[in-house]
């Protein structure tokens, strides 16, 4: 292998700053995540977040100018998982339905493995204004680019658009996720739910198979 691949190949490994002041964003997300959980996002303090993570508060503005930053945060690591989901179903699959399903049904999980957290950050998200934020459709995005394989494939129609799909299976998303996070009862299961908003989803964009054409019989000749 030439030397230059090699280079491109490795990534620099970090220098002890670099690791340190990772380590300090992690530790103080951890915290924060752990906070809005157990008191709510209007009771949470960067002063509070500081202490639990063991830093000062002029620290933590260092990492998060705002509270709002932090949940952003957290909700971009969300993005990002979905993203790698979505690549992995690509290497596994070319059944489109199967390849959304599929990566909504690691969303779900990602959410219902800590119900209290995963409902806390949430409404995090809902207070803080995340639904009007501009990165708030960014997902719809990976979704399109999914429906656009799959009229590449065959499996989606040709007369959908993408963009509007992809926007779509969003909307479906976080309907379904808004309901479960309102039923802390566990009577509400999000991933069933999921599944049978995607399928409605998937019944309108999908391509039918052409329909069988009714053979004529003919009379017997006498």
């Amino acid at each position: 292998m030439p030397k230059h691949d090699r280079v491109l190949d490795t990534p620099a490994p970090l220098g002890r700053r670099e690791r340190k002041k990772l380590e300090t964003k992690e530790r103080i997300l951890e915290c924060a995540v752990a906070l809005l959980a157990s008191r709510g996002y209007d009771s949470t303090t960067m002063e509070d977040i500081g202490e639990c993570a063991d830093v000062a508060r002029a620290t933590v503005f260092n990492y998060f100018a705002r509270k709002e930053d932090i949940v952003s945060e957290v909700f971009r690591r969300r993005r990002a998982h979905l993203a790698e989901l979505i690549n992995e179903t690509k290497q596994t699959t070319s059944n489109t339905p199967e390849r959304l399903r599929r990566a909504l049904t690691g969303l779900a999980r990602l959410s219902e493995d800590d119900p209290a957290t995963g409902r806390a950050i949430v409404r995090a998200w809902l207070r803080a204004g995340g639904p009007l934020w501009p990165d708030a459709t960014d997902s719809a995005a990976l979704f399109a680019d999914v429906v656009r394989s799959g009229q590449l494939e065959g499996d989606i129609s040709c007369d959908v658009d993408p963009t509007r799909a992809g926007l779509v299976i969003l909307d479906a998303y976080l309907g379904v996720l808004y309901r479960w996070v309102s039923h802390e009862d566990g009577q509400f299961e999000f991933e069933e739910n999921l599944m049978a908003a995607l399928d409605v989803v998937l019944a309108g964009i999908t391509r039918k198979p052409p329909a069988r054409r009714k053979r004529k019989h003919r009379r017997a000749s006498v």
